[in-house]
């Protein structure tokens, strides 16, 4: 099940200084951003999975259309996984973080091992 969507409008000056920083939370947290230039909505920076959806492959340049696919496909197993270790952590509170991602990498390690 997919959250909401976060919707977040900057003005064009804080886009341009916190580029980077937009695009990762676009990426990471499905946020949806907004620029507006002098008061008026001009872009949006999406996350690619979003943007997958919303346009044809036969429209896109010789070559993107797959990766863009790749992408998405990365971005909508990120965000399963996300979602997945916040619903065990609201069933397991009291675990702490280093706690988890000890017993993740030897789990890891031992299936490694058996390889």
């Amino acid at each position: 099940m997919k959250k909401k969507t976060t919707v977040r409008i900057v003005n064009a000056t804080e886009a341009k200084n916190r580029f980077g920083e937009l695009i990762k939370h676009a990426y990471l947290d499905d946020e949806h951003l907004i620029v507006k230039r002098d008061g008026i909505p001009v872009v949006a920076i999406v996350p690619i999975a979003d943007y997958e959806r919303m346009v044809s492959p036969e429209d896109l340049p010789t070559g993107i259309a797959e990766e863009i696919e790749k992408s998405a496909r990365r971005a909508r197993a990120h965000t399963s996984m996300r979602a997945f270790l916040e619903d065990v952590h609201s069933r397991m509170p009291d675990v702490s973080e280093e706690e988890t991602n000890a017993e993740i990498s030897e789990a890891i390690r031992e299936v490694r091992a058996h390889k």
